[in-house]
């Protein structure tokens, strides 16, 4: 077994990242957030494993990137495809070349996203005791999907960036007869009041103060700024 975890990154370009948070933030301070973002969720993810791949975007976003993610151990892949699932296939059958199994995909909009979500789904796979993980998120999506091979037709017909993401990937995973492993709820950071959320939680929780450093050092610069829009 050679795990690995997959972390879908775009680069934080002003006016290309967390434009639902703009306003009331702008489009500057979108980007600077999305860069915290990008920082912690890496670094939890090699919390959980030995080996993680940058899956990015744009494809010219490389030298920002790795400016910004310095970590020599980290791969590097561009993402490829039309939509989220087309880009998650592309990249599972990169890492699967490799050959990394399991594989682990999460993005970055879970900063404190516990590292133990990513080690009890490669532990299930890796033991075959599932086929298939997911972590649901409170908007209806889901914040990390694994499996030890890609399944065919498992994105198929998904209605992205919706509430029926994750109920159509978990329908599909039952129609191809996946045993599925279905993690903790967790949440996404999208919208101003995820924010206000995700701040209450990174000052109440030192366990998520320290899975987030980045995330918290934005959250303490600009605390006035949501405290006045809040």
């Amino acid at each position: 077994m050679r795990p690995v975890v997959l972390v879908m990154v775009k680069a934080p370009r002003a006016g290309r990242v967390k434009t639902r948070l703009v306003p009331p933030l702008s489009g500057a301070d979108a980007a600077t957030l999305a860069a915290c973002f990008a920082q912690d969720a890496v670094a939890n993810a090699r919390r959980a494993a030995l080996q993680v791949i940058v899956a990015y975007a744009p494809d010219d976003a490389s030298r920002t990137l790795e400016e910004l993610l310095p970590d020599k151990d980290l791969l590097w892949i561009v993402q490829r495809g039309a939509d989220l699932g087309a880009r998650m296939t592309a990249a599972a059958l990169d890492a699967t070349a490799r050959r990394f199994n399991p594989l682990i995909i999460t993005g970055t909009d879970s900063p404190t996203l516990p590292a133990s979500f990513i080690e009890t789904a490669i532990d299930s796979l890796a033991a075959n005791e599932s086929d298939l993980a997911l972590a649901p998120t409170d908007d209806g999506g889901y914040c990390l999907i694994g499996f030890r091979q890609y399944p065919n037709h498992l994105f198929q017909n998904i209605r992205w960036s919706t509430p029926l993401a994750y109920g159509q990937t978990a329908e599909n995973a039952a129609r191809l007869k996946l045993r599925l492993l279905t993690l903790p709820r967790w949440y996404d950071v999208d919208t101003y009041s995820d924010l206000l959320r995700l701040r209450d939680e990174i000052f109440s929780d030192e366990a998520a103060r320290e899975r987030a450093p980045f995330t918290h050092q934005w959250l303490l610069a600009h605390d006035k700024l949501l405290t006045k829009m809040s």
